[in-house]
């Protein structure tokens, strides 16, 4: 009986090539989020220095050749940005080639596919922005459409991946079990109002792409806030400075609304995931406002630019995983009703 047993359970178990280990979806899904996070960073910095010419009008290549030594800081910032796309890139492709091996329908499936489709994107925006020299002190039409859908494509590109990364946890079927005593009405409108703060934030990324635009062709100029706030808005200044005031104001409703949606999903269910989640998306919340304060106080300094789009990263992603859980959740309650 239990040879027989042993050799059922042999035969359930799925077959792993001995000379090809597989990594666990889970664990290449957090990896690849993360260095998805340095990637947008990076691009950041790109732009903060001015380094987006850095391979003159050149892609794939720099400078016209494969294997490129840099001779310039920017050429340096520019292909190290290049190469961290392209390992990035990489791991998007192993994540794709093993989500294959999840059922069908499994939602981190459905979310990696979304994420390797962003990513020819996000390429094709990266090419173009080179090739069309949407980069450095270009203040073009082109350039001010662009760059929003850059950040717009990054963002859903993140986003997709933490969906993956929490959709594959071990832990996932265990949070849905363990839900217990889940008003139906509040869980949906939790998940309604996660939603609705997400793509909230999806424009106030727009507007932030634009600001971040503003401050690298067109610095803050004068001393203190007032003032900065009276030359953006002079006769003859730039749209790019006059459109400065917007993301700010944009940034106040969007933490309004993030407030609101941890709050609401703290009060549909007590699941600890989602009560220290919505702990943490307020506190994240109040940082990335002390933030954003300072740095408009500061007059946008490069470094304070690199952390608010951190802590915009990190807020963005925190809602995404969010919402699945509410769905999660969701889904459970039905499936037992």
């Amino acid at each position: 009986m239990a040879e027989t047993r042993a050799m059922a359970l042999s035969a359930s178990s799925p077959q792993v090539s001995p000379w090809l280990p597989r990594p666990p979806f889970a664990i290449v899904a957090r990896v690849v989020t993360v260095a998805t996070v340095l990637v947008v960073l990076m691009g950041a910095v790109v732009r903060i220095t001015g380094s987006g010419a850095g391979c003159g009008q050149h892609w794939p290549t720099c400078n016209g050749e494969v294997a490129h030594l840099p001779k310039h800081l920017e050429t340096w910032i520019e292909l190290t940005h290049r190469l961290t796309s392209g390992i990035d890139f990489i791991g998007v492709l192993l994540l794709t080639l093993l989500a294959f091996g999840l059922s069908p329908r499994h939602p981190a499936r459905i979310a990696t596919f979304a994420a390797m489709g962003l990513m020819l994107v996000e390429i094709a925006i990266g090419a173009g922005l080179v090739l069309l020299k949407l980069v450095g002190s270009n203040t073009s039409h082109d350039r001010l459409v662009v760059m929003p859908a850059h950040l717009v494509t990054t963002s859903l590109l993140l986003g997709s991946l933490a969906a993956a990364s929490y959709f594959s946890d071990d832990a996932r079927l265990q949070r849905q079990l363990e839900a217990s005593s889940i008003a139906t009405a509040r869980l949906r409108a939790a998940l309604y109002w996660t939603v609705a703060a997400g793509l909230f934030l999806l424009l106030v990324s727009v507007s932030g792409a634009v600001t971040a635009l503003g401050d690298t062709v067109y610095p803050v100029v004068g001393q203190g806030t007032l003032e900065h706030l009276q030359n953006d808005q002079a006769v003859g200044a730039h749209v790019l400075g006059k459109l400065r005031v917007v993301h700010p104001l944009l940034a106040l409703l969007g933490i309004a609304g993030l407030w609101t949606c941890a709050g609401r999903a703290r009060e549909a269910t007590t699941a600890e995931p989602v009560q220290r989640l919505g702990t943490a998306l307020y506190v994240g919340g109040g940082l990335a406002l002390a933030i954003g304060v300072s740095n408009i106080w500061l007059g946008a300094p490069g470094y304070v630019q690199v952390v608010h789009l951190f802590m915009a990263c990190m807020l963005w992603a925190g809602v995404v995983v969010l919402a699945a859980m509410l769905w999660d959740l969701q889904a459970r309650k039905n499936e037992a009703s």
